[in-house]
């Protein structure tokens, strides 16, 4: 009995060493999330509306967005888009707007794409451009922009507010700058996909300008089948975000990845996908690392915000 004692006591030290190497080493799974806003469903003051018809589907807000100081999303039902600030605490930004994806312009106003229209509003809800985005068609193919999930607009390292199609595509529009993304990430400047391989890789592929690929990140898939892959975008220091279905036993988990340009998987943050309405966008990245998810149920909205990058 002594002698076993006496062997975990000279255990003991490589244990501390090996739980706080996996504490702040090993990847992180499970994130407990944080409740930045939360509203019922209903037709006053501080609720979102909600279209519940019969034979047709639920629909409640389709969108969102957040840069870290600012946090919109759109009641489509009220066609209102809402600003959520310090405390959770709501108010009505914009009224008489309807659209379908939301973006931040990092100067606390927001870009609302519907088809192939973008409004720009500023922090005070003043409406300050409207552009359209050149959607270039193939012959005998419709230009018009598909309305829907994996549709989502973002702000590139130079500032130019663009829209990824669902097919990758990258659509560029004119508008205000974000003065708060800086050019300075390693490899802002490329064109990052996501490519679905043979069998059941997935990677992320960052591309030059001249069509070549310079990095190339497996994205991992544990235990299931990989469903649909969107590319999140970057923080601000160069790591990758993919928002991927982990199709395990005919159950659709949702999960956002962090990956290090190197390849390295850094976290893994597991998401609730029961949704109670239709959800166009569901995660978006803030530029420290941030990963919040608007989530509906039946008895309202809330958005979460699961931990930054450390």
């Amino acid at each position: 009995m002594r002698k076993k004692l006496s062997r975990i006591r000279e255990a003991a030290p490589w244990i501390a060493i090996l739980a706080f190497f996996l504490c702040f080493h090993a990847p992180s799974f499970a994130q407990v999330a944080e409740i930045v806003f939360s509203a019922p469903w209903g037709e006053g003051e501080g609720e979102i509306g909600l279209i519940n018809q019969p034979e047709t589907e639920i629909c409640g807000p389709l969108s969102f967005c957040t840069d870290n100081d600012s946090v919109f999303l759109l009641d489509s039902a009220h066609e209102k888009l809402i600003g959520v600030g310090v405390m959770g605490k709501a108010r009505t930004v914009a009224g008489k707007i309807a659209g379908d994806s939301l973006c931040a312009d990092g100067e606390g106003g927001a870009f609302v794409q519907t088809e192939d229209r973008i409004l720009h509003i500023n922090s005070k809800g003043e409406k300050k451009g409207n552009f359209k985005i050149n959607v270039k068609a193939n012959p005998g193919k419709s230009s018009k922009l598909i309305q829907g999930y994996g549709n989502e607009m973002f702000v590139d390292h130079k500032g130019q507010a663009c829209l990824r199609t669902a097919n990758q595509k990258i659509h560029k529009f004119s508008g205000a700058k974000n003065v708060k993304r800086l050019a300075s990430i390693p490899n802002a400047s490329l064109d990052f996909q996501i490519k679905r391989m043979p069998g059941n890789e997935v990677r992320i592929i960052g591309f030059q300008d001249d069509g070549e690929s310079r990095i190339s990140v497996t994205v991992r898939i544990d235990g299931g089948e990989a469903g649909s892959a969107l590319y999140k975008g970057m923080d601000n220091k160069g790591n990758l975000y993919v928002e991927v279905e982990n199709i395990k036993d005919d159950k659709v988990f949702l999960e956002v990845h962090r990956y290090a340009q190197t390849g390295e998987r850094l976290a893994v943050f597991e998401l609730s996908n029961n949704y109670f309405t239709t959800v166009y966008k569901k995660t978006e990245v803030a530029p420290d690392g941030s990963v919040y998810q608007m989530l509906t149920t039946e008895k309202g909205v809330q958005i979460l915000r699961y931990g930054k990058e450390g």
